[in-house]
């Protein structure tokens, strides 16, 4: 399902062919995430660090139960670069990253495919290695 929408004469506005997934942390990641604080990092600042919703561009299905299911058959996926995304550690995160736990810690909103304004193709990085962030 991509549909081309035209903008303008110079290019045309693509529907992408993937859901977009927000992962919303609670109070309970945020308790988690709390540790990794930088020096002379403010409150407010780590307050609106945590509350931003982890992103995840996932297949396309015509049915949005067909995307939960994706999100519950991946939910180890999904929470292992969230918490990366704070720490490439290993040894910080959770022993146990159950489905439960991964529940508790973020609320999770499964929306329409986003639409695709640049110009430019759409193309993936792979994420730092851990000789990155030393």
């Amino acid at each position: 399902m991509i549909w081309a929408i035209p903008q303008d004469h110079e290019r045309e506005i693509w529907y992408a062919n993937r859901h977009l997934v927000l992962l919303h942390p609670t109070e309970a990641f945020g308790l988690w995430a709390r540790q990794f604080r930088e020096p002379g990092e403010g409150e407010e600042e780590l307050q609106a660090a945590v509350e931003r919703p982890f992103p995840f561009l996932v297949p396309l299905s015509d049915d949005v139960n067909q995307a939960w299911e994706w999100v519950q058959d991946n939910y180890l996926l999904l929470f292992d670069t969230a918490l990366w995304a704070w720490t490439p550690d290993r040894s910080r995160w959770p022993d146990l990253r159950s489905a439960e736990l991964f529940e508790a810690w973020f609320e999770v909103e499964i929306l329409d495919p986003p639409w695709d304004v640049v110009s430019e193709p759409l193309h993936s990085n792979p994420p730092p290695t851990d000789q990155d962030w030393d």
